[in-house]
């Protein structure tokens, strides 16, 4: 059985012996029959667990003592203040000064028994509420710790959503590494490109990072080895070095990087769909300026054959001995030619003006692709989750 360590303080001698004798079986004692002989005591480093105290100790209070004990850091952890006055007055003193219990003179060993049993189970309750508190406490700063890294993930991955080039997503994936303090490198195989590495530390991959990435890029999506990690994509590789097994950081963060990569994955996807659409968008616009410059050069050249027409048929009016009714087909004929001529006018302003519309309309979606890009790099960065 452990013996408890208590200390009592009384200036009466005999009483102080007839007290530490009836608890010296249950509890370890200690006798001060004055307040300097109680503080040499507690210079010694005992923790006692209870002080049992007189109220009046020579000229001086036990009352008093108490108070001053209350901001000691080696002062006992709980006190009994006992007096030959059982007044109100007396009881609220003890309360007063930071008292646990109070007795009141003469009192039975019994009762004092009792006291001292009942202020140990006491004691012993508030280490388990503390303890309690503690694992609460403990509880709730690794799921705050969690939180936090869980909503770093989702700022990322918001970031992440706003990024139109593979540097970008590069510099806000290695900003997120800097943050949690993890090492890694990022490999990207572009669909029409070859592939780059980039590291997180020094900027360029090693040859041994690159061949391991390149090796290791058929794997599945999430594959281990030692405290190195590789979450796998079609397009995109986030290679970890140091995720130690078995930690509650490092099941976040698998849980965590196993999202990331995907939306990485579809970010690269997108990137190459606007960057494809951005080129169909000049070849369109190429083709169909061609075009209406083509339209232009043939209009003119129909102008100047229908004029030369013209001009050699009127001239022949003049040269040749034709009958009326020669000259009648003739000028049918010019009419007709000049009738057909109107009709492709017509229709070479309507080409025209459908080939106008389409650079219009190619100019409208480069413009409207401009401002989504503007309005994406205005986005506040600043915003922080937990």
């Amino acid at each position: 059985m452990i013996k408890h360590n208590l200390l009592i303080i009384d200036d009466d001698i005999d009483y102080l012996n007839l007290l530490a004798e009836s608890l010296e079986d249950t509890f370890e004692v200690k006798c001060a029959s004055n307040l300097a002989a109680a503080k040499d005591l507690l210079r010694e480093n005992i923790q006692f667990d209870i002080a049992l105290v007189d109220e009046h100790i020579g000229n001086e209070k036990g009352s008093v003592w108490i108070k001053e004990q209350q901001s000691n850091n080696n002062s006992p952890t709980s006190f009994i203040l006992y007096s030959g006055m059982a007044t109100e007055e007396a009881l609220l003193k003890g309360l007063e000064c930071g008292a646990d219990d109070f007795l009141a003179k003469p009192f039975s060993l019994l009762t004092l028994h009792s006291k001292l049993d009942k202020l140990i189970v006491y004691q012993d309750k508030i280490h388990d509420f503390e303890d309690e508190i503690q694992s609460k406490n403990n509880v709730i700063n690794v799921s705050m710790a969690q939180a936090s890294k869980y909503g770093s993930c989702m700022q990322l991955t918001s970031k992440l959503n706003h990024c139109f080039t593979y540097e970008k997503i590069r510099d806000e994936v290695f900003s997120y590494f800097h943050s949690m303090d993890l090492h890694g490198c990022i490999a990207f195989y572009p669909i029409n490109d070859k592939p780059s590495f980039y590291s997180a530390q020094k900027g360029v991959c090693s040859p041994v990072e690159i061949e391991v990435m390149e090796l290791l890029k058929v794997k599945p999506r999430l594959y281990r080895f030692g405290s190195r990690t590789i979450f796998n994509h079609a397009l995109v590789s986030l290679f970890i070095l140091n995720l130690e097994e078995g930690t509650i950081d490092t099941d976040i963060y698998i849980d965590a990087l196993a999202s990331v990569i995907e939306c990485i994955g579809a970010r690269m996807a997108f990137i190459t769909y606007k960057n494809s659409l951005v080129d169909v968008q000049e070849q369109i616009k190429r083709a169909v300026s061609t075009t209406k410059k083509m339209v232009e050069i043939s209009k003119h050249h129909q102008q100047e054959v229908m004029n030369e027409i013209v001009q050699k048929m009127g001239t022949s009016f003049h040269i040749l001995d034709m009958s009326q009714e020669q000259e009648d087909f003739l000028t049918e004929m010019v009419h007709g030619a000049l009738k057909k001529h109107s009709q492709d006018d017509i229709n070479f302003l309507e080409v025209t003006q459908l080939l106008d519309q389409a650079l219009n309309s190619v100019d409208q979606l480069q413009q409207l692709n401009t401002e989504n890009d503007e309005d994406d790099n205005d986005i506040d960065d600043e915003d922080e989750l937990f």
